[in-house]
């Protein structure tokens, strides 16, 4: 008897409520005597059938619900957990390797950062004033509102300290008409006090240009630039970013597959680091426009993506 309750006890709740119920129900018909005979008879009392009743009403629905909710999840996850997921105030975020991965929508110009945290902009593979000169890209839209009217001194500051940093780049036929430096894809700039500018930025070159191909992005260097910036990162001892969708501009990549593969690039560097250097928080920001225009990447496949690479601890 004590090991059928033990083993009744490690049962779902549904099964406890639904056993229980059947008990109740049965036990004011039956009548077991001192021999073990039993009869079945109209029960002396109705309450505790009517309770027996409920509990079966219960656990039916509760089994149903179940049913539902796995079947549902299922449907709308595709299989992955996405209670892994958080949310609130418009910001999902889930954990990997120990970092904090949030994603939210608006505009890299809009942000405010906390103090530490690196805003990360992509740039073309020339770290040329083209890229902060155009207002329509992310690297141009945040240097104009950033350092307005320093335009100008911030492109001669870039270009100081690629020479600086990576030596002599590599001659590359730009356009048709045009000859230009090129340091390659997937490298980084890391500008700690930019024109004496608090928050550092780094510049993350995720295009080529060649000549009669134009601008083109690849997501393999949205990995070759997230491994290197870590280690920029880890020089400077510094842990948080605040970045854009990269590749999905000029770069011609496609939004959704541009932040999914960013969001891997991103998690690689995570989980793996640069030698006992972790990043701690790192904010993902999808496009949005003012009003009422969706943001470029739809908040199901955001909220997939998360889940798909968070941690399970």
């Amino acid at each position: 008897m004590i090991e059928a309750l033990k083993a009744l006890f490690k049962q779902p709740g549904w099964v406890i409520v639904l056993v229980s119920g059947v008990l109740l129900v049965a036990f004011p018909c039956v009548t077991i005597d001192k021999d073990y005979h039993w009869s079945t008879h109209p029960p002396s009392t109705m309450w505790p059938v009517w309770c027996g009743i409920a509990l079966l009403v219960v656990s039916v629905c509760v089994l149903a619900f179940t049913f539902w909710t796995k079947h549902r999840g299922e449907e709308v996850g595709g299989g992955l957990d996405l209670t892994r997921v958080k949310e609130n105030k418009g910001v999902r975020w889930t954990t990997v390797g120990g970092c904090e991965l949030r994603v939210m929508e608006g505009r890299i110009q809009d942000c405010t950062p906390d103090a530490g945290t690196v805003i990360v902009l992509p740039c073309n593979e020339y770290f040329d004033d083209r890229c902060a000169g155009d207002s329509r890209s992310a690297l141009g839209a945040y240097v104009n509102r950033a350092f307005e009217g320093q335009v100008e001194a911030f492109v001669s500051l870039m270009q100081d300290e690629c020479k600086k940093t990576f030596g002599s780049g590599r001659l590359e036929q730009k356009t048709n008409d045009e000859r230009a430096e090129s340091f390659g894809p997937g490298k980084c700039l890391l500008l700690l006090k930019p024109l004496g500018r608090s928050v550092p930025v780094a510049l993350v070159s995720t295009t080529t240009q060649r000549a009669g191909e134009g601008l083109a992005a690849r997501i393999s260097y949205q990995f070759q630039g997230m491994r290197e910036l870590v280690a920029r990162l880890a020089d400077a001892r510094l842990s948080e970013l605040a970045m854009p969708i990269m590749g999905a501009g000029h770069g011609r990549i496609d939004p959704p597959l541009a932040f999914v593969g960013l969001l891997l690039a991103v998690a690689e560097a995570a989980r793996y680091g640069q030698g006992g250097q972790r990043l701690r928080r790192v904010t993902i920001i999808v496009f949005k426009r003012d009003g009422d225009t969706p943001p470029e990447v739809d908040q199901v496949v955001v909220r997939r993506a998360l889940a798909l690479i968070g941690s399970r601890d």
